[in-house]
């Protein structure tokens, strides 16, 4: 057996008969599913028992424990395949994901490999994808990275989107806290995997599909405010146990810790922040008083989830809620669809500009055109679409509705478009 996913499940039957297609249909046959059922109520056997009948590479363990940690540990211990992925009851694999991961770890002898994702949102009976890269740096990806070397690196991230040897998992000793329910136990997974392995492999190409649009997912359900908290006692007492003495390992551990509590803080409901934020502002002055982080250690952007809540946590607290503005793509699709019989032109082909680009061209939508200010992006192609000027725009398309995709200048931007005889009520602003 080449490699062994594993599937934890509980209460999943809304995504599971599509999650487990996407891995079955794998262009990679020499596969085996783990499907780890911590005491589902729902029909999430009955799914998972119809298909093993018609497919023996399904495996499945019951097991009353509902700790997603547990289930994710059983399976590695279960598991007969050289290699580990980690596949989420409401996700999807790219058919060719286990293939490009397995033959790229095979060919570089890489302890992890991982790739980049789509993010997964379906709206009016359409699925949409949203490319998502992992890494900034273009060196970080298609190469072997040796850490030991002390190889210049962006953190491994996200777990689903990898593929591990197990005998790194195992003679690691990297297993996941086996905490209640689902609470985000993959944060010491996370942090352990990038400081014990060797070598990690960076495909650029997106091969995962999560789906962000799930309301019974963990990540937002607001009654696990100090999960993350205990998440990250437990890595601690891991690495004492470990005789971690490196202060290079220790500083890591303190950013990650105080990242994840600034991505926990933003995921809460505005009461439940409030609740969360006194004991995220104890743990920092307790951290700081007995000298385990100092300012230097959280300079640039570091520092506003860090000592500018002991500075001024007012400042923070509102810059949070200015971020929480921010639209979400599925919110656009809603706003568009009053429009649905009018030709779109998107103003602005930056990042954002490109993801919106990019769901619109999966849309029913009449995008017809893409214009930026920018000389040098003008003549490029986006998603299949040439980049032309805001007059050429204008001129080839007065009645069309522009989307502008630019929160900092799109202010001055309408009223650019303004002044070349756009009528107001045809001009929205996004971003």
């Amino acid at each position: 057996m080449c490699v062994s996913i594993i599937i934890p499940i509980h209460n999943s039957e809304k995504y599971l008969k599509e999650c487990i297609e996407s891995a079955l249909n794998q262009s990679f046959y020499e596969i085996e599913l783990l499907c780890i059922d911590g005491g589902s109520t729902d029909d999430s056997f009955k799914i998972i028992d119809e298909m093993r009948k018609k497919d023996n590479r399904i495996k499945y363990i019951f097991d009353t424990n509902t700790s997603y940690g547990h289930k994710i540990n059983v399976g590695v211990r279960s598991a007969k395949g050289k290699y580990i992925a980690i596949l989420e009851s409401d996700d999807m694999m790219g058919l060719t994901m286990i293939e490009s991961l397995y033959n790229t770890a095979e060919e570089s002898g890489a302890d992890v490999v991982d790739a980049d994702f789509y993010e997964l949102f379906s709206y009016q009976g359409r699925k949409y994808r949203n490319m998502v890269k992992k890494y900034v740096a273009p060196e970080t990806y298609n190469c072997l990275i040796t850490c030991k070397d002390g190889n210049p690196q962006e953190e491994f991230k996200a777990i689903w989107t990898a593929l591990y040897r197990k005998d790194f998992l195992v003679d690691c000793n990297i297993w996941l806290n086996e905490s209640e329910g689902a609470s985000y136990q993959d944060s010491s997974f996370v942090f352990l995997v990038n400081f014990l392995a060797d070598t990690f492999y960076h495909l650029d190409i997106p091969l995962y599909q999560y789906r962000i649009d799930n309301g019974e997912s963990s990540v937002k359900d607001d009654r696990k405010i100090f999960e993350i908290i205990k998440e990250y006692e437990f890595l601690k007492n891991n690495l004492i146990q470990r005789q971690i003495k490196d202060k290079e390992a220790w500083k890591s551990y303190y950013k990650s810790k105080y990242d994840s509590f600034y991505w926990n803080y933003r995921r809460l409901s505005q009461n439940s922040r409030a609740i969360f934020l006194e004991k995220y502002l104890q743990e920092l002055k307790q951290d700081s008083k007995d000298g385990l982080i100092n300012r230097e250690m959280f300079s640039g952007g570091m520092y506003n989830y860090t000592f500018r809540i002991i500075d001024d946590s007012e400042s923070f607290v509102n810059e949070v809620a200015e971020r929480d503005k921010k639209p979400s793509l599925i919110k656009l699709l809603e706003d568009l669809a009053r429009m649905a019989d009018r030709r779109l032109v998107v103003f602005g082909a930056g990042i954002w500009g490109t993801k919106v680009i990019s769901i619109l061209v999966q849309s029913s939508y009449n995008l017809c055109a893409v214009c930026d200010n920018s000389k040098v992006l003008q003549g490029a192609v986006k998603c299949g679409y040439n980049i032309i000027s805001v007059k050429e725009a204008v001129s080839l398309f007065p009645d069309a509705v522009y989307l502008i995709v630019n929160r900092k200048y799109g202010k001055d931007m309408k009223k650019q478009l303004l002044k070349e005889n756009i009528q107001e009520e045809n001009v929205m602003i996004f971003g």
